[in-house]
């Protein structure tokens, strides 16, 4: 080899050096946002256990039998191994006054769920009950409500392919839940399915994945109060929709963070319905200063 071409390979491998060691103590200044000790996360997908719907001329599934309260009462129990600090329900921090009366009532002898008609639900059931095991001071809301609908996003490109997967997605939760009705599913088994994680990412993929392939439509009659259709996109039709729904679970994350760190919480149960589950863990799976646990692991 030449003079030139050895000076020449010795200047460049000298100069990529250089830049690697650049690099190298550049990103050594990047922060990776991580605690010392991460905020443990376990997320309880449930079906709304207090409709009518769910109970109404179906025995085997109502929270207020006698068998149903011994099975509540496993699941409380493997939920409490967790040793969560605080306990989250699906209600909206602005309703935390009325949340507070409820509980401390419960928790005082005042109050039994049967005196509440949707005492069924799961807010309390689990929400209620296993903070009173576990002599919480305080069960909290975490909720943003926002009544939307899968049903309003009635027009576009590639909607089909849509319509058919949540066809197919519903079908499979009626099953699911008519498993739970007519008693061949227990109520541990029932809560095992919907938070097993190919069914969460099936419900992530249907409802916020999907539809963002759908162009050029329209809504049908969505709810003025929380879709202002002067700034939808119709072009963008299943993207405005998954955003609608994003929406109400950024909201939901931005109080659960808050509420942890207000209670320096570091073990948060958040109790939910199903679709939430499905979405929230991935929205926390990305940020450093959490670790969602598997709520397998804990009713198994």
């Amino acid at each position: 080899m030449k003079p030139f071409f050895l000076f020449f390979f010795f200047i460049v491998s000298t100069v990529s050096f250089s830049q690697k060691t650049t690099v190298k103590k550049l990103l050594i200044e990047v922060p990776t946002g991580k605690p010392k000790e991460q905020t443990q996360l376990l997320f309880l997908g449930c079906s709304h256990f207090g409709q009518e719907g769910m109970y109404k001329g179906n025995p085997a599934a109502d929270l207020f039998s006698a068998s149903k309260q011994k099975e509540i009462a496993a699941v409380n129990a493997s939920l409490a191994r967790f040793k969560p600090d605080v306990i989250l329900i699906e209600r909206e921090p602005e309703e935390q006054a009325q949340v507070d009366s409820l509980y401390n009532a419960y928790r005082s002898g005042k109050l039994a769920f049967t005196d509440l008609s949707y005492g069924r639900a799961e807010q309390y059931q689990f929400g209620f009950a296993l903070a009173k095991v576990l002599n919480h001071q305080r069960v909290f809301g975490t909720d943003y409500y926002e009544s939307v609908s899968n049903r309003m996003l009635t027009s576009g490109t590639a909607r089909e392919a849509f319509q058919q997967g949540l066809d197919s997605f519903s079908a499979f939760g009626r099953k699911a839940e008519a498993g739970f009705k007519d008693g061949s599913l227990s109520l541990k088994n029932f809560l095992l399915l919907l938070n097993a994680p190919p069914v969460l990412d099936w419900t992530y993929r249907v409802l916020f994945v999907a539809p963002l392939g759908i162009k050029n439509g329209a809504f049908t009659a969505p709810p003025v109060k929380y879709v202002d259709t002067a700034y939808v996109n119709k072009t963008y039709i299943g993207a405005e929709f998954v955003s609608i729904f994003l929406e109400r679970e950024l909201k939901i994350y931005s109080n659960i963070v808050n509420i942890a760190a207000q209670q320096n919480a570091k073990r948060v149960l958040v109790i939910m319905g199903h679709r939430h589950a499905a979405v929230l863990p991935k929205l926390f799976q990305n940020d450093p200063a959490y670790k969602v646990v598997s709520v397998e692991k804990y009713l198994k």
